[in-house]
């Protein structure tokens, strides 16, 4: 039987185990056996944005329920697709599940697509699958940071490029949100790596991280998010905003004034405070989908050109990963499902890189 986890759209704390038979497939199409992959706060962003975003739209359940997308390795463990042979290993966008069932379109050496018809609307960055044997990038032994950091890191490249060339909106000081997740220390290390001059990099997190943010080194100052109150509000600011919060956003909004000059919303880590704060005074929060500036730097720098430019930066972060994190291996649905729960609820510790093995026997 095969196995995913099912996740109530309308409350995302409620999920469990669905099982079905495995259904034979049509001409064109592969079975893909999902061997691992990764789990982290970003995952819970997907399932609090899943109707909203589309994110459910990947891998439609039967049972009516979302199933998680993930990012992670698989197997081609059955073909009937042109120019793509059992055996071979992938790296993509998979759903928390024993295996996923594509339609392989546009395929290449490197790559190719799910070409299914409920995907043909969807965001092209989520559609492509990379053939391991071809990328030139791909290493056995980086796969736990590949599939943990790299779509996160995507994102903070993407957004350091922005902010750079935005002239960081006339801020001279930018705060982060949810300053322990991986996408904000991934932003933190672009920054500092390549920092403008007289430009401060602000923490903003709960006391309960605030060690780990301070002990990552990124940041010039941590402040803790019921200090918010004693932040000078005179520099020009601008916000990051991974957490997501609409009380912390209305915190920041009432206190900064007119020294605010920008407020990007990335993700929703405190997925349970995620409406929109209605009336904050300033710059209305603007958000930031990673895909549509992915589509627009590629037009700009060119693939092999854009390739060129984040596989520098990616190979810089990920060699200072194994200081920050602390890697930690899952085996089977239980431990997926388990791990998933306590991720909602705010119970993994910031260090943690949760790595789910699928196959538990």
């Amino acid at each position: 039987m095969n196995w995913a986890l099912s996740i109530d759209k309308t409350d995302i704390t409620r999920a469990a185990i669905a099982q079905a038979a495995p259904r034979a497939l049509a001409a064109g199409e592969a079975r893909l056996a999902i061997h691992r992959f990764a789990l982290t706060a970003n995952n819970i962003t997907y399932a609090a944005f899943g109707e909203a975003m589309g994110y459910w739209r990947f891998f439609p359940g039967e049972d009516g329920h979302g199933r998680l997308p993930v990012w992670g390795f698989a197997q081609v463990a059955h073909s009937r697709a042109e120019g793509l042979s059992v055996g071979e290993r992938v790296y993509g966008y998979l759903p928390a599940a024993s295996e996923l069932i594509v339609t392989p379109g546009k395929v290449r050496p490197e790559s190719f697509v799910d070409a299914a018809p409920h995907r043909a609307g969807l965001p092209a960055v989520y559609n492509r699958y990379v053939r391991c044997a071809a990328d030139p990038a791909y290493d056995p032994g980086l796969e736990p940071a590949q599939m943990v950091l790299q779509p996160l890191f995507l994102t903070s490249f993407l957004i350091d490029a922005y902010l750079r060339d935005s002239e960081f909106s006339g801020a001279r000081s930018i705060i982060l949100t949810s300053a322990s997740s991986k996408t904000a220390l991934a932003l933190a290390f672009l920054l500092k790596r390549a920092r403008p001059e007289g430009l401060c990099i602000e923490a903003l997190t709960s006391a309960r991280n605030a060690a780990f943010v301070k002990a990552s080194a990124l940041y010039d100052d941590v402040i803790a998010y019921d200090n918010i109150a004693g932040l000078d509000a005179g520099p020009a600011r601008l916000i990051v905003d991974f957490a997501g919060a609409a009380e912390v956003n209305r915190a920041l909004h009432e206190h900064l004034g007119t020294n605010l000059k920008a407020n990007i919303r990335v993700g929703g880590a405190h997925w349970d405070d995620s409406a929109p704060a209605q009336g904050l005074p300033g710059p209305k929060p603007a958000f930031f989908f990673a895909p549509d500036h992915a589509r627009d730097r590629i037009a700009e720098w060119g693939p092999e050109g854009f390739s060129r430019r984040q596989g520098e930066a990616w190979s810089a972060f990920v060699a200072a990963a194994d200081d920050l994190l602390t890697w930690r291996s899952l085996t089977g649905e239980a431990e997926a499902l388990n791990a998933y729960q306590a991720l909602v609820r705010g119970d993994v510790a910031a260090r943690d890189a949760l790595l789910v093995e699928v196959d538990a026997s």
